[in-house]
């Protein structure tokens, strides 16, 4: 003896079934590690203005210092202070990227000193 509350169930099962075999079509494609690290560094850099003072860390070990310049889709400008020449790297290239900290000329950094009056 069928009952029509089992009935209705079972297509209630059947269509949420239905429409799950759907969801992965409309995610698109999952992005790799890399690709998602590339998209934060974006992400990090954008929130600098261009001529901004940075410090950046690439994925080949080297630490570079200079000014940001003009963002792109998949790359970036940047002049290296330390060569004077203008650079572009690609946003999977760079592992880290930190405010810089900019002094002028030799014994320019910052002290800290206690005064007492």
């Amino acid at each position: 003896m069928k009952t029509k509350s089992g009935g209705k169930l079972l297509v209630c099962v059947a269509i949420t079934l239905a429409l799950l075999a759907f969801v992965p079509a409309c995610h698109g494609s999952p992005k790799t590690k890399a690709e998602k690290h590339a998209l934060k560094i974006e992400k990090d850099l954008a929130k600098y203005k261009a001529g901004s003072y940075l410090h950046l860390v690439l994925n080949n070990n080297t630490e570079v210092n200079g000014t940001l310049g003009t963002l792109s889709e998949t790359s970036f400008d940047f002049s290296n202070t330390e060569t004077n020449a203008k650079e572009t790297h690609l946003y999977g290239d760079v592992y880290k990227v930190e405010k810089g900290k900019q002094y002028i000329g030799e014994g320019s950094e910052k002290h800290h000193r206690i005064h007492i009056f």
